[in-house]
Parts: structure tokens; sequence; C-alpha cells
């Protein structure tokens, strides 16, 4: 049985992980909003198929920090300053939710190396397609021109993310043994090709966290060696990392090069890994060395943070983050509300959706319950880990999910589901397998709450469906608090020739989101005399850089 859950749990973990990256990363509310729909209908089919395992105190942390945050994400609608955005933030949270929902209801059945693997593998189809888009473009059918400034980071969109993705790769692979190793040197060359500094400075504390607590640490550091190599070679080659916008094929020819020695330093790496047993057997490091070599490599990235973030626009993002916070301290401005308050408070004509900071934007958002809920659920997870420290995949989950936590302090990654989620799969799998327990959970209480969590997604799907189609009666027929489908059915309205009604469907818009600049300014271009002036002066005000 642990077996057959074992390979059902792998190619779980593997679908969620490619899947969601290869579309969009999921970024888009449809996107996730699928996912959610996928993952609460599999909790289900547990429950009633399988009978759900009992969750330990880790586990029921894991399950009640996400359950309540999705829940706090929703109900600050009620407050915020922009309230349609709650329903779709906290659609992303209860993805969140359902993912550690079925890993935990799958309990023991599911062994925690065969999820880590599945999550490894997933992210290295992802790096592995993006390498193949970098270094050898011809091959792939690439147009020269690029369209789109996340082009670089297909198939996920993000750089500092699919960075991040592959970092967690690299440390479950070094954790797992065996052939895994093997996909080290193009994990770390997808890595340095990202040039992602807050994911290659969470990497390095994450893989310290792992060389302190792995039993064979020499081994480890033996197969990092040619990872490395490769991974300072790609950093150096200007136009594979940097290709002229208007010409992406220049990098072909230095590509093929990289790729052949990419696959050649692959090669031995095998051979390394099949040499296994004659690397180094030292044992684990002495906790008394342990905490000394944590302490100062601690240390040593505070110290760094200010030289690395010295002027870097991040500091843009954070201060207005801070005067949202300052001006509603105890509940935050409501969940997807920094998008407002950086339109209105910036100092640079640049756009940006996200704070750059999971525990700030959250914090500024939904106020200082909403981190709580936050970090219970991290800490839940890192909890188990460090309890799984002694086992033999243990220190790999413990060094991706520091990296992860790590990472998401100076990123958006939260927002990212095809980074987010295999995280949340980790750390799910370490609460079941850190605290055993015995025995089933009430099956007339799970399943009407994980029903009514999968009707809710498959209203979400629809809503966005049709709202990404262009449909906006069909989108307010599932969310008439969308803001977003009434500009849409204003702008129809307005092709049609009905001015009087796209008027009264911008209206419902700016009444449901006051904060959106674009619909006061496409308010305006409908109407005339002072209330034409009032509504440029709205936008105005909201968005002074126009």
């Amino acid at each position: 049985m642990t077996r057959l859950g074992g390979w059902v749990g792998a190619a779980a973990a593997f679908v969620l992980t490619a899947g969601l990256a290869f579309d969009g990363g999921g970024f888009r509310p449809v996107s996730f909003d699928r996912a959610l729909v996928g993952g609460a209908a599999a909790a289900l089919l547990v429950v009633v198929l399988a009978r759900g395992s009992r969750p330990g105190r880790l586990s029921v942390a894991l399950l009640v920090g996400l359950g309540l945050l999705t829940a706090w994400t929703a109900v600050s609608w009620l407050w915020s300053d922009s309230p349609p955005l709650a329903p779709t933030e906290a659609q992303r949270t209860a993805l969140y939710l359902a993912v550690a929902a079925v890993v935990v209801l799958a309990g023991r059945r599911v062994p925690a190396a065969w999820l880590a693997g599945g999550v490894a593998a997933g992210a290295t189809a992802v790096a592995g397609w993006n390498l193949v888009l970098r270094l050898a473009p011809d091959w792939a059918g690439r147009a020269p021109l690029r369209t789109d400034i996340g082009q670089l980071a297909d198939p996920v969109g993000y750089a500092n993310s699919i960075a991040l993705l592959a970092a967690l790769a690299f440390v479950l692979a070094l954790g797992l043994g065996g052939l895994a190793g093997v996909v080290l040197v193009p994990l770390a060359a997808e890595i340095a090709l990202q040039q992602s500094t807050g994911t290659l400075a969470a990497l390095a504390l994450g893989l310290v966290a792992y060389l302190l607590t792995a039993a064979r640490p020499l081994r480890a550091v033996c197969l990092l060696v040619l990872p490395l190599v490769g991974a300072l070679v790609v950093s150096r080659s200007g136009t594979v990392v940097d290709p002229p916008p208007d010409d992406l094929l220049a990098a072909a020819h230095t590509g093929h090069r990289l790729l052949l020695l990419l696959v050649a330093l692959t090669l031995v790496q095998g051979a390394l890994v099949r040499a296994g047993g004659r690397l180094p057997r030292s044992g684990r490091v002495p906790p008394r060395i342990a905490r000394l070599l944590a302490a100062t490599a601690g240390l040593c990235a505070l110290a760094a943070t200010p030289l690395l973030l010295a002027g870097h626009e991040r500091l843009h993002y954070w201060r207005v983050a801070w005067h949202e916070l300052a001006a509603n301290p105890a509940l935050g401005s409501g969940a997807g509300t920094f998008v407002d308050w950086w339109v209105r408070l910036r100092t640079v004509p640049q756009s940006a959706l996200e704070a750059h900071s999971l525990y700030l934007e959250t914090l500024a958002e939904l106020g200082p319950v909403g981190l709580a809920l936050l970090l219970l659920a991290l800490a839940a997870g890192l909890a188990g880990a460090w309890r799984l420290r002694r086992e033999h995949v243990g220190p790999a989950l413990l060094g991706a999910l520091l990296t992860y936590v790590l990472a998401a302090a100076v990123d958006f990654h939260w927002e990212l589901a095809g980074v987010t989620a295999p995280a949340i799969v980790l750390a799910a799998s370490t609460t079941v397998h850190a605290e055993p327990r015995e025995g089933f959970v009430r099956t007339r209480s799970v399943v009407p709450v994980l029903a009514a969590l999968t009707a809710a997604g498959v209203l979400a799907l629809a809503g966005n469906a049709a709202l990404s189609q262009g449909n906006a009666q069909r989108a307010l027929q599932f969310a008439p608090y969308s803001a977003q489908a009434w500009k849409l059915l204003g702008e129809s309205r307005r092709a049609n020739g009905d001015i009087a009604g796209a008027v009264r469907a911008y209206r419902r818009a700016v009444e449901l989101d006051p904060n959106d600049w674009s619909a006061w300014r496409s308010l305006a271009g409908l109407l005339k005399g002072e209330p034409r002036r009032s509504a440029l002066a709205e936008a105005a005000r909201l968005n002074p850089f126009g």
C-alpha cells in the first residue's frame, strides 16, 4: 500500500509542480483556481475512497494556519480599501489549504521521499525546458524578438521564481541521493542563468542547513563541485544571460557550446554518483560546531543584506508598504491592496503589483493577525522538518523549506502558486511524518468542508474563466462583486455605442472599488463638464504618475 501510495503521491506532486509552472507559474486567477478545484476534489476523494488519516498537532497547526488565513483574507473585504480584491486573494490561499489537506489526509501512506522526488522531478522538467529555450533558442523555434519582460523565464514568467523552483529541486536532489544527484548540474546552471540574488542568498543558507544536518556532509560537498563549475561558466556568458532584446537568437552559438559543456559535466556527475561508495563517509557535523557555523552564516547573511539591497528598487516597494501599514496598523488595508498604495505613493514611474516581501506585504494588507496565521503555517512545516532532520530525506526538506521561507522575505513568490504550492506539499509532508498518528478522521465532519471548498473553487473558476475570455455578463453571474467585470462590461457597451450603459457600468465599478484609478479615468472619458473634471481629479489623485 505504501509503495502504491508513493507512486501516486510522486505523480501528483510532479503534475502539480510542472502543471502550475507551465500554466504561467500559477499567477493568474484561472490558473490557481483550476489547481484549487483539482486539489480540493483530490482531498475529497482521499477521504471518501481511502479514509483520511488523523492529523497530528503540527499538521493541525498547518491546516488551521492556512484555513484561518484563507478566511481572514476573504473577510478583509469588510474593511478593505479595494474590497473586490479580497476574494481573489483568498482563492489563492485556499489552493494552498487544499494542497496541504490532500497531503495530510493521505498521511503516512505517501512517504515523504516520494513527494520530495515528485516535486524535484517537476521542477527539474521546468528548469530543463527553460535551459533549452535559453541555450538553444534556434532549436526551440523561438522568435528573435523579446515581446515580454518575463519571456526569458518561460514557462514561469518570472526569473526569481523559476530560480527558486530550481533551488528547491537542487536541495531536494542533493538529499534524495542515488541518481537524483545527476540533475544537480543543470539545476545549478538554471539558477545561475536567472541571476536571482535573493534566491542565491536563500539557497546558500538552505544548503548550510542541509550540510549541518546531513549524515554525510563531505559527500554532499563533493557532489556540489561540478554543479558549481557549470554555474560559474554560465553566469559569465553575457550574451546568454542577457541576450539583446531585438535578437534572442544571438545567444545560440554560445548557448550550444554551453549546452555541450553541461552535458559533459552531467555525465561526469553521473560517474561520481555511481562511485558514491568511494566518496568521503564523514559523519554529521558535531552539534556544537553546527550551532557555531549556523550562527556565523546567519550573521554573514544579515551583514550582507544592506549591501545587497543598497539602492535596490525593493526599498521603494517596502517604503510604500510601511506607509500602508502605518495607516492601518490593526487590520491592514485589505488583501491585494498594495497595488493601490503603490500607484498613489510611488516616487518612480514604475508599475508593481506586490511589495516583494511576503511578510511585510501580509502585515500591511492583513495586519498582525494575518501575519501571525501565515507564520503559524510556515513554522509548522519548519518544525516538522527539524524533527525529521535525522531521517534520510529530513535534511533536504529542512534545507528546501528554509530556502523558500528566506526567499519569500524579499520577493512575491507567494503570488506564484507554481512555486509556493510545491513548498506547501513539502511542508505538509514534514508535519505528517514528524508526528505519526493512528486512526482516521471523521468522514462526516470533513466531507462537507471539502465539498464546500470544491464548489467554491468551481464557482471562482467559472467567473474568472469568463472574465479572461472577455465575457463580462457571464463573469458577473458568478462574481457580481467584481469591479474588473463591470469595467469590462463598460468597455463592451462603449464599443457598441451604449454610452449611458457604459457610464452605469463604470460607476458600478468605482462603487465596488473606489481606488481603481483606471475605472475613474475610463468613466471621465464618457462624462462632460464638472463630473468629468471630478473623475479626472480622482484618477490623478489615485495615480499621480498617470
